[in-house]
């Protein structure tokens, strides 16, 4: 079959000129918020999607293809409504080099002592802090998929060694131990630092609860570059007032964006950074590049890039 319409939904007018560049011969609509989606659900036979609204989906009689603008499919997933021959393809791939960046650059800031460092400068106070190295430190990545594993081999290179936790553990180069998702809890124990890169399914919601965080070496320091859901928050921030942690990192939240109101701001050695870490210039021109392959790869019958196995929410 061939895709005569494309429609678009939630992204920007200068992504849309793009796509009218890429696909000459074909029709783009875009829609924005829930009652136009809604209204034209019936019609639609591929979407590129940024956060769609729930309970929309039973209509999509026609629906073939869903191409989501990240790697995490939580926002459609889970889908009781959603016709079963509908295949969802997602951006995976493409946050691999920045994210481990952003993980190793938060491990560098606690380890050297940036935040205090910042803290004093604000209020003109001369006080040095002898700061610490990675080697040596153990990194434990909760999910070592694509993003996990560029995170592993950055970690590596600056000497600390690296535990993994994955659904279904299989030896890797640039990690010392491959462990399964029933030993979170060691996971968690040995490390001084955590970098959490889990998709956000029933099985991790909630994952790092009061019980589990409880078991993090005391003076540790936890990063969060995947999904808001995964931690308890507010025990989180607990820890932190009382010392148990040495810092923490949210670059997702349970609440996006964070409301003003939130005790989460002036939670001590905590840094939030707004679903950041995966950013680059030319994001969407990269999501692009793999949609525009996956609509050949759809109309030729060739197997897709990135197709989520709905079943495992990811």
């Amino acid at each position: 079959m061939r895709f005569n319409v494309i429609h678009v939904y939630g992204v920007g007018t200068e992504i849309v000129k793009k796509f009218e560049s890429a696909f000459p011969e074909r029709e783009i609509r875009t829609l924005n918020g829930k009652a136009e989606l809604a209204a034209c659900i019936r019609d639609i036979e591929v979407i590129f999607v940024f956060r769609p609204p729930r309970g929309i989906w039973s209509g999509a009689k026609r629906l073939r293809l869903i191409q989501t603008i990240g790697a995490g499919v939580d926002s459609v997933l889970p889908a009781p409504d959603l016709p079963p021959t509908v295949r969802i393809t997602n951006a995976r791939g493409v946050h691999g080099v920045q994210m481990s960046e952003y993980a190793l650059a938060m491990m560098l800031a606690f380890a050297k002592a940036l935040p205090r460092a910042i803290a004093n400068q604000r209020e003109r106070r001369w006080q040095r802090t002898a700061p610490s190295s990675l080697q040596g430190k153990t990194c434990s990545i909760l999910g070592m998929g694509t993003i996990g594993r560029v995170v592993a081999e950055r970690a590596k290179q600056f000497g600390m060694r690296v535990i993994g936790t994955q659904r279904d553990p299989k030896p890797f180069n640039h990690a010392d131990e491959v462990v399964g998702p029933e030993q979170t809890d060691y996971a968690l124990n040995e490390a001084d630092y955590i970098v959490i890169t889990l998709p956000l399914t029933p099985l991790t919601r909630n994952l790092l609860d009061e019980p589990r965080l409880s078991k993090m070496k005391g003076g540790a320091v936890l990063i969060n570059m995947a999904r808001g859901g995964i931690v308890d928050e507010r025990t989180l921030a607990n820890m932190l007032r009382e010392g148990h942690l040495r810092g923490a990192v949210l670059d997702a939240l349970a609440e996006e964006p964070l409301p003003e109101s939130s005790d989460l701001w002036t939670t001590p050695n905590l840094i939030i950074t707004p679903h950041m870490a995966g950013g680059v210039p030319d994001y969407l021109d990269r999501v692009l590049a793999i949609f525009i392959d996956n609509v050949r790869r759809f109309e030729e019958g060739k197997p897709l890039i990135n197709e989520v196995d709905r079943a495992r929410g990811y």
